[in-house]
């Protein structure tokens, strides 16, 4: 049910932990919370936003509860006074409207458990201590420690998008990381996330700017991280697996294309593969053998993903592939 104001007194109000922009992240806002009743009369509303209510440090919209009613009471929700219209517009009706409106908006949605041996009831007493003890009882907090990897995922994935986008828009076929390194729109981007995680570093005062080499270390490892991202989705591969070699734009990789088409096409005539087709790990074997040892598997199945979407090979299996 959502919460009411009817069960919060005053006295009860606190301050909210966070502001309200980040409720979003904590897992229960949103969710019915399965609260013991005690908690729920103890909630604490938020000040700024009606409607909110905090268990320690999560927000609660709405709970689910399990019990026996005993007692059923209905009040009235106010009174409506009004007078006849010279206009021809019943004003007496439209309230009356309006209140059985509001009436039906204010019921509870009880669902009836039939629980003669209290199934039900044994299970919520032995959900609940675990609920607590693994979420409820837990402090939320946001971590802005840039050791932590869930923080640097975001930042990585920006600029992963952003390279991406800059390759295909600018139609590169091959590329060194530096130079990556050298465009502004990148750049641009890795600063952005690099200055807020210098800011947050256990070792940066709040007093004291970020310092230009804490950033340009920052924007360093954020391009590598972008570009091991992108090797590992296939975008991009190196004939000569090193940081400092030449990385190529799979799609724009002509040659490699050609390999491998001719590749299925010759294998799948064979009567060992004639029936299923080519397997998978048997056309990465021959494109390292015939091409460079140094592609990756998620190259290799980002140019079949390629082959198969211009019909000039087809998949008859789970990862096994013929020509058209």
């Amino acid at each position: 049910m959502d919460i009411g104001t009817s069960v919060i007194t005053p006295s009860e109000s606190a301050e909210d932990t966070l502001p309200s922009m980040f409720w979003g992240l904590d897992p229960i806002y949103g969710v019915f919370a399965k609260l013991y009743i005690k908690d729920i009369l103890e909630l604490k509303k938020s000040q700024p936003v009606p409607g909110v209510f905090f268990y320690k440090t999560h927000p609660i919209t709405k709970v689910d509860i399990l019990g026996t009613i005993v007692q059923k009471r209905e009040r009235e929700r106010f009174f409506s006074f009004g007078a006849s219209s010279p206009f021809g517009l019943n004003v007496l009706e439209q309230l009356n409207r309006i209140n059985q409106l509001e009436n039906s908006n204010s019921q509870l949605e009880l669902a009836k458990v039939v629980d003669p041996v209290f199934t039900a009831q044994i299970a919520r007493m032995l959900e609940l201590p675990y609920l607590y003890r693994n979420f409820y009882d837990k402090t939320f907090q946001i971590q802005m420690d840039s050791s932590d990897p869930n923080q640097q995922g975001e930042p990585t994935l920006s600029l992963q998008r952003k390279i991406k986008q800059f390759l295909t828009q600018n139609g590169v076929k091959n590329f060194y990381q530096q130079e990556l390194e050298a465009i502004d729109s990148l750049v641009c981007i890795a600063e952005q996330n690099c200055v807020s995680l210098c800011l947050h570093h256990p070792s940066q005062t709040s007093q004291d700017p970020p310092s230009s080499a804490c950033v340009s270390k920052q924007i360093h490892e954020l391009f590598q991280q972008a570009v091991c991202a992108l090797q590992e989705e296939g975008i991009i591969f190196q004939k000569v697996a090193a940081h400092t070699e030449l990385y190529l734009v799979t799609d724009a990789e002509k040659e490699l294309h050609k390999v491998t088409r001719k590749i299925v096409q010759d294998d799948s005539t064979r009567p060992k593969y004639v029936d299923k087709g080519c397997p998978f790990h048997h056309i990465v074997s021959c494109v390292r053998h015939s091409y460079s040892a140094g592609v990756s598997e998620a190259a290799v199945q980002r140019v079949l993903d390629r082959l198969e979407c211009d019909s000039e090979i087809v998949s008859t299996m789970d990862r096994h592939y013929t020509v058209s």
